[in-house]
């Protein structure tokens, strides 16, 4: 296969341990963060069925709300602070010390903020679903997870993904290894929430530890924390949409429904969130490259990242579709099996996910994060809306539908914009991409007789013949997909 000038580009990042990530080629970089996430999402699969088979339905939806009512929360520290950080190393890599100084301390301070907001906000909640005190355990584990976030934003805009991923590698596993203890001594709710607490304490010493040789070393003042603020406030805007905009369902289901059908809505959501997180790995490196690029352009990566998330997305939703009742059986039990309802609908709600987060990253990387805002916004009211409308008539059920719509509502939003502001038009493709995945799902209700494995093999196979037969995917496509897979491999040691 002829080589090009983006794969050459993506050789020299071999040898660029301490610069910047100049004229960004995303395909190996991105490969290797995807393999080596891959792992960490299989360890967190490991941390939710340990959960689920320890704390039962009930208790897991008692700890689900403690989480999630903290996880609102996330919009205190996540004030577009790292967003600063990455693009500041992006553009210029010789600068950013005084940006990072200023960084680590305003994440210090937010931290704080956190410990003290989210069992003020609990406390004055009309439902108390559970104690206080798991509560603060739960504030405590967000607020020293935080304390990382300067670090991974110095490793994003350097384009040291590899060594990015190790760092969050390295703290799932502590978290792994402290949910087995948890999990032996059979602990409840509270030892699961130390737990987490002792993972995020590993995460801010091992990834200061690996950020430490790509940290700026310039003697620049300390950027004033007003004027950091003031570049951030914009993204933070963003985050703090987006924590209430994931949140809101489960806040919602803990104060009108019971903390069983919280608890079955969890068990679904927990593998279709680390599938959301996938779908941002690959989106994600994006935003240094379309930093760089000029306004008028959209670089090969951009439009590949789009192309092959309009690929595998469907693709993901169907396997998630056909096979939610199997995998809920066997990594949860039989009494989760009623969930699997909640996460088809969720596995198409993260399909759209996939397909909106490049749209996302390059909006905010071009300087339209307020129309991003705007969008944001949007999908929040009417998951908001929707939510209040559907979970006193469906349960879990209704929450998950609401999920769904405001999804779709954000996608539609997103290319829209993405056109209009930046002139990168949606193209036929994914017109194409929607008739097979239509094609797919049809199959699978067809199939269904046949038993879960064979009618999800059934779909992925009309699906997978609809693409060739409309020629969106060729044998180059899949010949570049495993050279990049063997050169992150192979190159990863050595990084």
């Amino acid at each position: 296969m002829p080589d090009d000038p983006l794969r050459s580009k993506e050789r020299a990042l071999d040898n660029r341990h301490a610069g910047g990530v100049g004229a960004l080629a995303l395909g190996w970089g991105t490969t290797l963060l995807v393999l080596a996430r891959v792992v960490g999402y299989g360890l967190s699969l490991v941390n939710s069925v340990l959960l689920a088979r320890v704390l039962g339905v009930e208790r897991l939806g008692t700890y689900a709300y403690a989480m999630g009512l903290t996880a609102l929360f996330g919009l205190l520290p996540n004030m577009g602070i790292s967003t600063v950080v990455t693009r500041t190393i992006a553009q210029d890599p010789g600068a950013g010390s005084g940006v990072m100084r200023a960084a680590v301390r305003a994440q210090a301070w937010l931290a704080v903020a956190v410990l003290i907001a989210v069992p003020a906000f609990a406390a004055l909640l009309p439902g108390q679903p559970v104690p206080l005190g798991y509560v603060v355990l739960a504030a405590t584990q967000l607020a020293l997870g935080t304390l990382s976030w300067p670090y991974l934003a110095v490793l994003g805009g350097r384009g040291r993904y590899d060594r990015a991923a190790i760092a969050e590698l390295v703290a799932t596993l502590a978290g792994t290894v402290s949910f087995l203890v948890a999990a032996v001594c059979h602990g409840g709710v509270a030892t699961f929430l130390w737990a987490q607490v002792l993972g995020a304490g590993c995460a801010v010493i091992t990834t200061r530890w690996i950020a430490s040789a790509f940290l700026p070393r310039g003697e620049e003042p300390a950027l004033r924390l007003r004027r950091l603020l003031h570049q951030a406030i914009p993204f933070g805007a963003i985050s703090a949409v987006q924590s209430f905009y994931t949140r809101v369902d489960i806040l919602l289901l803990g104060q009108m429904a019971s903390t069983t059908a919280l608890g079955l809505y969890s068990a679904a959501y927990k593998p279709i969130n680390m599938v959301v997180y996938f779908g941002g790995t690959l989106a994600g490196p994006l935003f240094p490259l379309m930093a760089q690029t000029p306004q008028t352009s959209a670089p090969a990566a951009f439009r590949r990242t789009m192309r092959g998330l309009g690929v595998v997305a469907p693709a993901m939703a169907l396997i998630c579709s056909g096979l939610a009742g199997p995998v809920l059986r066997v990594f949860y039990g039989s009494a989760y099996a009623a969930a699997a309802p909640i996460m088809v609908l969720l596995a198409w709600s993260a399909a759209a996910n996939w397909l909106y987060a490049p749209l996302g990253v390059a909006l905010q990387a071009r300087g339209r994060e307020r129309w991003w805002l705007t969008g944001l916004g949007g999908g929040f009211v009417v998951n908001l809306l929707g939510n209040l409308w559907a979970i006193p008539h469906w349960g879990a059920i209704g929450a998950a539908t609401a999920t769904l719509a405001s999804e779709v509502a954000l996608l539609g939003f997103a290319t829209v914009l993405i056109w209009w502001e930046l002139s990168i038009p949606a193209s036929l493709q994914s017109a194409l991409y929607a008739l097979a995945a239509v094609a797919g799902g049809i199959a699978l209700w067809g199939l269904s007789g046949l038993g879960p494995l064979l009618a999800t093999l059934g779909s992925l196979t009309v699906y997978g013949a609809c693409l060739i037969a409309l020629r969106s995917i060729t044998a180059q496509d899949i010949a570049t997909i495993i050279g990049w897979s063997r050169r992150a491999v192979g190159d990863w040691p050595r990084g």
